[in-house]
């Protein structure tokens, strides 16, 4: 019979290792598996815009749809607002229209963040709460920024379904995700270029490792065809694709308006 043995040292630096992993920018996980707690929020910033191709062009695109959707007496709700980024921009693009906005977080350290960003910003909430149990009553826009794709699959049909139902007609939704593709030959090609982006960009090939591992299980893309058919069938009859790079897409989706 052989024995297995590994020193005291060894499993020490083992467990130092999964305890520790770097992902770039700063951001040190506590455990293999990724999560917006800890230190994310101090550096999510910096990191999300080098993280997804086109970040800061999609926050500018949804900023000139908005133009549409926000009126006086509207809510406009971003679900998951992590640092209040783009929920600041939009409330003061339309500081003169009397609607409200509220961006909505599950950390608590996110919320902080988009707190302190929003505090001089008037009409502006930030509130911590679970996406499923937020009231969407009278939001004339509701913006999900690479949110729903952290949502459980099952649960999407049912968010997307109350935001639909609860909504003021002629509402939208504005829908930014990572997509898998339909073919595999393409998926790989994507893969391939994503990598080689993110290295352009500064992450190292194990900062680049252990994020997709650190991934595995929290984050669930769909694909462009699966997401437009969820949203059409929460309520939503008119859904376009108004934003592509690579995997990265935006969708506008429009609730009837009678």
């Amino acid at each position: 019979m052989t024995e297995t043995w590994i020193d005291e040292g060894h499993r020490d630096a083992a467990r130092d290792e999964v305890a520790a992993t770097p992902v770039g920018n700063d951001i040190v996980l506590s455990s293999q598996h990724w999560t917006f707690t800890g230190n994310t929020a101090d550096h999510f910033d910096e990191h999300v815009s080098k993280s997804v191709p086109g970040y800061h062009d999609g926050h500018a695109l949804v900023e000139r749809l908005s133009d549409f959707f926000v009126v006086e007496g509207g809510r406009v709700i971003e679900v998951g607002c992590s640092t209040g980024a783009l929920t600041a921009r939009l409330a003061r693009r339309h500081v003169a229209k009397g609607a409200t906005f509220h961006g909505i977080d599950i950390v608590p350290e996110m919320v902080r963040k988009a707190r302190e960003r929003c505090a001089d910003i008037p009409g502006v909430t930030i509130e911590l709460d679970d996406a499923l149990q937020v009231d969407y009553t009278d939001s004339t826009l509701v913006i999900m920024y690479y949110t729903l794709q952290f949502v459980p699959t099952w649960q999407r049909r049912e968010l997307l379904r109350r935001i639909g139902s609860e909504m003021r007609p002629g509402g939208a939704v504005l829908l930014f995700e990572k997509t898998r593709q339909p073919d595999a030959r393409l998926q790989d090609m994507l893969n391939q270029i994503y990598e080689e982006y993110k290295l352009s960009v500064g992450f190292t090939p194990d900062e680049v490792l252990n994020k997709a591992r650190s991934l595995r299980g929290v984050l669930e893309p769909l694909s462009s065809e699966q997401n437009l058919d969820l949203l059409r069938e929460s309520g939503f009859t008119s859904a376009w694709l108004v934003h592509k790079h690579l995997a990265f897409e935006g969708m506008l989706a429009i609730k009837p308006p009678v």
